[in-house]
């Protein structure tokens, strides 16, 4: 069974919920889906602060923390972060700079990627954030897959790229069925590239 590790940032739990929505689409189509959070430090004072914070604070910090070890044994990786100004928060930046050790001597090379981010407002730079994480990836070898332009029959607001939530000014906008089912087809078009033939790189 093809391994994926979904590897996310959640500060008010709308990473979380869209993590875990690809989790259960990408199960059933009959992949080894993975779940990993991204340390956060600083997760327990935000919950203390907003509200909206404590909603998944438990099933989030219950989960196994992500690093790079644990990609090398993936055939894909998604990655998910907030957006903060226009690019993917500190603590991704963190994990995708540790992953850095694998660049020299190709290991993460050929390995399937996809990606997803939640911000504030549709003009909030989410999709630069999507571009931060997709050249990450090409700089280390992965195969970025988009979900391309058919997904806007489902959600127009999509780019071609990757999934993008948009969660309001106090991040309280929860991911809407109409997105959960843009990550469904978004799944079914990732597990179907796993179970292809290896591609020649």
């Amino acid at each position: 069974m093809k391994r994926c590790s979904i590897v996310f940032h959640s500060v008010c739990g709308n990473c979380y919920l869209i993590a875990t929505a690809f989790h259960d689409a990408l199960r059933a189509e009959g992949v080894d889906a993975r779940l990993y959070h991204v340390d956060d430090d600083d997760l327990h004072i935000w919950a203390n602060k907003f509200e909206v914070a404590n909603d998944y604070y438990e099933e989030i910090t219950n989960l196994p923390v992500a690093n790079a070890e644990k990609m090398l044994k993936s055939d894909m990786i998604i990655l998910g972060s907030p957006t903060y100004f226009g690019n993917v928060s500190a603590e991704m930046k963190q994990l995708m700079d540790s992953s850095s050790i694998y660049f020299n001597d190709g290991s993460l090379s050929g390995k399937y990627f996809a990606c997803f981010t939640s911000g504030s407002y549709v003009e909030g730079g989410g999709v630069l954030a999507i571009q931060a994480m997709i050249h990450y990836a090409q700089h280390m070898g992965m195969i970025h897959i988009p979900v391309g332009k058919q997904v806007h029959h489902i959600d127009p607001q999509q780019p071609d790229s990757g999934i993008m939530h948009h969660s309001g000014p106090e991040s309280e906008v929860r991911p809407s069925d109409r997105l959960e089912k843009a990550i469904v087809f978004y799944a079914k078009l990732l597990a179907k590239e796993l179970q292809e033939e290896p591609r020649e790189h």
